[in-house]
């Protein structure tokens, strides 16, 4: 996918999801996880979330409306972006769906009481998750699009999946591997 640097991920031993922990060395030390997770059939694909953030080893979840401010973004970006190669091995016929935990409208009106933005009128955290990926799907597209297929949702418009297009505005992105 990419040369750049990121952590080993240790995938765990999981029946319905896949799930990879990975230990994120910046300002301190955190346990990270990626998780994919089924989260509905389309025809005879199988569709999974991609999640991902603090893993919280006392009850074995995600916590993933949090910002860990750890000072390695880029290299835990990275190291999120190179289990998907990993992910579609074992899962050939699967589709991810790649969405925000902010993308939703209850992040607004929960974000807004303890903002430290102070924003007034429009929340500058809302969907920051989903611009990541679709900058870095945007910025590197034709490489990508070697090996996959992506489609776009904006649920202000039609809010059904379309044919990505660089520079345009989704909620959510579908990915395919092609075959």
């Amino acid at each position: 996918m990419n040369k750049l640097p990121i952590y080993t991920a240790q995938q765990t031993a999981e029946e319905i999801k896949t799930q990879f922990l990975f230990e994120s060395k910046g300002i301190r030390s955190i346990i990270k996880a990626i998780e994919y997770t089924p989260v509905k059939v389309m025809g005879t694909r199988t569709v999974y979330n991609l999640g991902f953030g603090d893993y919280d080893e006392t009850s074995g979840t995600i916590i993933d409306d949090i910002n860990s401010n750890n000072g390695d973004m880029r290299i835990v970006f990275n190291t999120v972006l190179s289990t998907v190669p990993l992910f579609f091995a074992k899962n050939k016929d699967a589709v991810i769906i790649v969405s925000g935990s902010d993308s939703h409208e209850d992040f607004i009106k929960n974000c807004l009481p303890s903002c430290k933005k102070k924003c007034v009128d429009i929340c500058k955290n809302y969907q920051r998750r989903i611009k990541t990926y679709r900058y870095y799907v945007d910025k590197n597209f034709e490489d990508l699009s070697i090996d996959y297929i992506f489609f776009g949702r904006n649920k202000s418009k039609a809010n059904t999946f379309v044919q990505y297009i660089p520079d345009n505005q989704y909620d959510d992105i579908l990915v395919y591997k092609k075959k």
